[in-house]
């Protein structure tokens, strides 16, 4: 058993548990002191509490006699369970959470739409690192009325070791974000954007990395509607934009799917507005401007043989910048 006392940071969505023929209510909580954090499990009536708003983020908690899973891949440093036998309450304190924690400068290269929930965010950190933060929620977009995501801006985040299935050299678990911190410049954006371009594809896929960021040229975007039998699949929309594309190598890449949330609310803009030329129109504005593409790959998908890269690539980011 173990206590802790911290600031409720983030809530993390609700979920139900089956143990055994018995469904049970569970959140998770991220509570911090000012050094580091840990992730509690409330648990039926302790999950109540949060549901009824009777603690939200930004309490202080004191919580008595939480139990310390034997094992878990979190590592029992890190995790705790609140359950029947534990004591919660709301105390009266002054804790700066994560004030002599490390944290990240981000420049954020990508913010993908909402899949199910979850929003994939990826960006270069300030040493020159490509940075997933994992298990970030639509919720986690707006904190306090802030935004803490935003392309081309710089956010100051706080991650750990992603302790998922499959982790990607990039993937960090996101702990909190402290809204954006300010957007780059027009001559800051160029700047970059052209230090940190890649020459190609393959150079980002088949070096070690699944993140990197490319300057194509632009062949064709269309709009994809989804088929009922994907629907059925659980895809989260029915409009996907595609993207064939050349790289600077000169390889031509076909049917490439688009998920900057940014772009399809561009694209969707001009949609409204001019009903039949719209895909022309687009065409032409990317061709006319410098174009950057964030790209990343899905975890791999061992259903399916001999993907080139393992896994399936995207484009998770469009930068488009005037000449």
């Amino acid at each position: 058993m173990v206590n802790i006392t911290g600031k409720v940071i983030r809530i993390l969505p609700f979920k139900e548990v089956k143990i055994g023929d018995e469904a049970k209510k569970v959140v998770d909580l991220l509570i911090a002191d000012e050094s580091d954090y840990k992730r509690v499990s409330f648990w039926d009536e302790k999950a109540e509490l949060v549901l009824r708003g009777e603690i939200i983020a930004g309490n202080v908690l004191r919580i008595e006699n939480a139990r310390v899973p034997v094992e878990s891949k979190w590592g029992s440093e890190k995790r705790a369970n609140a359950g029947k036998y534990t004591r919660i309450a709301n105390i009266s304190a002054n804790i700066s959470a994560l004030s002599r924690a490390n944290s990240l400068n981000l420049t954020v290269l990508a913010v993908a739409r909402p899949e199910h929930g979850q929003v994939c965010i990826a960006g270069i950190d300030e040493n020159g690192d490509w940075i997933r933060p994992q298990g970030v929620y639509e919720s986690d977009i707006f904190t306090s009325n802030m935004l803490n995501f935003k392309n081309l801006c710089i956010s100051k985040i706080y991650v750990d070791e992603w302790r998922g299935r499959r982790p990607r050299k990039e993937d960090r678990f996101f702990v909190y974000g402290e809204s954006v911190k300010r957007a780059l410049n027009e001559e800051e954006k160029r700047e970059f954007l052209e230090r940190n371009v890649d020459d190609s594809v393959d150079v980002v896929f088949k070096g070690s990395r699944s993140l990197g960021l490319i300057k194509p040229r632009i062949l064709h975007v269309y709009e994809e509607k989804v088929k009922a039998t994907k629907k059925k699949a659980g895809k989260s929309h029915e409009q996907y934009i595609r993207f064939n594309f050349k790289d600077s190598s000169g390889r031509i890449y076909r049917r490439w799917s688009c998920r900057c949330n940014t772009f399809y609310k561009t694209w969707n803009e001009l949609k409204k507005k001019h009903r039949w030329t719209y895909g022309l129109r687009m065409l032409r504005y990317l061709k006319k401007n410098n174009v950057y593409f964030a790209i990343g790959l899905t975890y791999s998908d061992y259903g399916v043989d001999r993907l080139e890269y393992g896994a399936y690539p995207m484009i998770v980011g469009v930068h488009v910048i005037a000449p």
